[in-house]
């Protein structure tokens, strides 16, 4: 049986672009949630969300290939990947030579060419002929792969917000199965658009009462929170066979232990989704509840979800939930559809490096029922030698997956592979 590892981290997100700036940011509590213009100007009744700043990338704009398609998308999926690969220490040319692959999670297509497309037909029945091609949620996976020359096992998987985790799931599992040594995986969404925004007010799934103090609006287990605030964003980690790693000399962040997903046909059944995904992922890593030391919540700052979670926690951990620090990035990155897994197990793999534990910013007040450890406002020093990640999808899906301090022992393997 093979393991993966984690050797490169490539996040774009809203407070940071870029693993030094990205992680500065969460531990600081620094947020992305910014006041957008072309919200503001639309008939969208939100007006916030958490956007990449157009400076942030400048420098990387200049080294994307010629024939990117033009989609948002592609440009930030292509610029995390490139991230990840520098911070794994490999080149383009490095993974061609080895049995690579690349799986990617998409929740939607681009939706910011959907909104110009349609504007430009509305204006003059016209929509430029690459338009679909470029918007196609599998564009930003082919792009990829099209970087590094890899033509198999080139996937792209939509499960909602849960589409990036589970991809890194399914990487891990083809490492473990021997289809792979090395998997660019990861997720990215553009959901941006004030149409898109729009629709999830329509349902209540975009907080209302912020628009004016933007970066108070998303609160995770706070009693004071609405709902989550879309985002848009790229987190891609680099994944490889782990005697491979070693061999090479490369930095690992963490092994991967296990993983498990489930699907709640309901709202009623978001709990036993939640218990689910989190039971099976332990299952797998062969570990038991008491030895996580930190999980990073997907609660997006929707009073239901983030209830529901917690209460998911208690059942399975019991008494000990209480001891184990919980946190929220999402109160800083907001909600990146399908990267939000990517970016959380970055933070997560950094929190484990770090041996630092992540602050849930916003917090006042918790909500009832709400009252496990959250870390409000302030990261803090803690060991973290086993974390769990969770990551919810609208329409049901629940990833979970739990990642590990390499052990010491394994740095001194000859490069033989375990069976």
């Amino acid at each position: 049986m093979y393991q993966a590892v984690i050797t490169g981290l490539g996040p774009v997100a809203p407070n940071g672009v870029g693993k030094e700036p990205f992680w500065e940011a969460i531990v600081s509590g620094k947020t992305g949630i910014r006041r957008v213009d072309e919200l503001a100007q639309s008939d969208c009744p939100c007006h916030i969300a958490g956007n990449i700043l157009p400076e942030w990338i400048e420098d990387r704009l200049t080294s994307l290939p010629d024939w990117l398609p033009d989609s948002k998308a592609c440009r930030f999926a292509m610029i995390a990947a490139m991230l990840a690969l520098e911070d794994a220490g490999l080149t383009p040319e490095d993974i061609a030579k080895r049995k690579g692959a690349v799986y990617m999670g998409a929740s939607s297509p681009d939706m910011e060419i959907y909104q110009r497309e349609y504007q430009s037909f509305s204006n003059g029945g016209f929509i430029r002929p690459d338009a679909l091609a470029a918007a196609a949620p599998h564009a930003p996976a082919s792009a990829i792969s099209h970087f590094v020359k890899i033509y198999t096992n080139v996937l792209t998987i939509s499960t909602a917000c849960s589409s990036g985790g589970t991809s890194i799931q399914c990487a891990a599992d083809l490492i473990a199965q021997g289809e792979a040594d090395v998997v660019i995986a990861g997720g990215v969404d553009i959901p941006l658009s004030p149409f898109f925004i729009s629709g999830c007010s329509s349902v209540g799934l975009v907080p209302l009462s912020y628009n004016h103090k933007p970066e108070y609006g998303s609160r995770p287990f706070d009693a004071q929170c609405e709902s989550g605030v879309l985002s848009e964003g790229a987190g891609v980690v680099i994944m490889e066979e782990k005697n491979n790693a070693i061999k090479r000399k490369a930095k690992i962040y963490a092994e991967y232990s296990g993983g498990g997903t489930s699907t709640a046909l309901s709202p009623s059944w978001m709990k036993k989704s939640f218990t689910a995904a989190m039971s099976e992922s332990l299952n797998q890593s062969r570990i038991r509840p008491s030895d996580i030391d930190y999980i990073s919540a997907c609660a997006p700052g929707h009073p239901v979800i983030d209830q529901v979670e917690t209460d998911a926690i208690k059942e399975l951990f019991g008494r000990r939930a209480y001891n184990i620090p919980v946190s929220s990035i999402k109160s800083m990155i907001g909600n990146p559809g399908a990267a939000s897994g990517p970016l959380q197990l970055i933070a997560t793999a950094l929190s484990i490096d770090h041996n630092y534990v992540t602050p849930t910013v916003n917090l006042e007040q918790c909500s009832e029922g709400c009252d496990l450890d959250y870390i409000p406002f302030e990261g803090r020093v803690a060991r973290v030698n086993r974390a769990m990640v969770n990551v919810r999808g609208f329409g049901g899906n629940t990833s979970s997956l739990v990642i590990s301090k390499l052990d010491s022992r394994s740095k001194n393997l000859n490069g033989l592979h375990n069976d």
